[in-house]
């Protein structure tokens, strides 16, 4: 069984070691990392040429900005069975690709894998994730998979393009790996998630602005998960979701991160269109 892994990166170079490194170290050794260099300058490149010899790396230059518009480019190079998209300043553990490998030999009727990330050295978590093993649903997608902890058979997206609508970079900042698991429970796929496997991330400091950005993408998310999807259902989850951060908007009128989610989350589902 063989991993791809995408890996779209803009900004960064220290991180990307750090990433390098920790696939120098897995166990499980049979995959390859492909590289979509979104930099307008050589650093990424060269060190592209520090670890080429060492790792097996596939480097390719894209002039158009976005994460979700990088990881198409690298889905058109993939020759994995299993595919996944590790963030340019995430890290794995030792052994995250032989977890991974191990759930798809022993659970072949399973189509995707993912599971939980935290810093390595704190608690400031990227996704607040659930604490025991579940099936993937439309219930709990949310709260199981952001984009570096998802893995996924090739087979199972040979159909799939992310929306680059969605992501860092684009018009609506965030959502586009939920889109993915949208795509996989609407195509009736099976997933599995593991909350004591680990990747690490950096956890992010909350601003109103970033917290304005990624809404957008949450709302844009549940608009298309009813203008494509024809998952009715996500409407009334949408609706409950924004029911609660409004009262609590109501009961701390000064809370800028809970306006700035409301706003965004609003702004998203009416501006998102196909």
């Amino acid at each position: 069984m063989r991993f791809s892994l995408i890996m779209a990166t803009l900004g960064r170079s220290g991180e990307i070691i750090t990433l390098l490194d920790s696939l120098l170290l897995q166990s499980y050794k049979n995959f390859e990392l492909i590289i979509i260099d979104q930099n307008d300058d050589d650093i990424v490149d060269k060190i592209y040429n520090q670890y080429k010899d060492k790792l097996d790396l596939h480097y390719y230059r894209c002039d158009k900005k976005g994460l979700s518009l990088g990881r198409n480019r690298g889905l058109e190079h993939i020759s994995g069975d299993i595919v996944a998209f590790p963030d340019d300043d995430c890290e794995y553990e030792t052994d995250t690709l032989e977890k991974a490998a191990d759930f798809f030999e022993k659970n072949p009727h399973y189509s995707f894998y993912t599971c939980n990330t935290k810093e390595r050295n704190g608690n400031n978590a990227v996704l607040e994730t659930r604490e025991k093993n579940c099936d993937i649903g439309i219930f709990n997608f949310l709260s199981v998979g952001i984009s570096f902890t998802i893995f996924v058979r090739s087979e199972t997206v040979a159909g799939f393009s992310f929306d680059e609508q969605l992501g860092v970079g684009a018009a609506f900042g965030s959502a586009e790996e939920s889109d993915l698991l949208l795509y996989l429970i609407k195509n009736k796929k099976k997933g599995r998630y593991h909350a004591a496997h680990y990747i690490y991330h950096p956890g992010k400091t909350e601003t109103p602005q970033r917290v304005y950005s990624y809404s957008l993408g949450f709302g844009a998310l549940f608009k298309k998960a009813l203008l494509v999807y024809r998952l009715y259902l996500m409407f009334f989850i949408f609706l409950y979701r924004i029911a609660r951060n409004i009262v609590k908007l109501c009961l701390r009128p000064g809370d800028k991160i809970t306006r700035a989610l409301v706003a965004g989350r609003l702004n998203g589902f009416f501006r998102y269109t196909l």
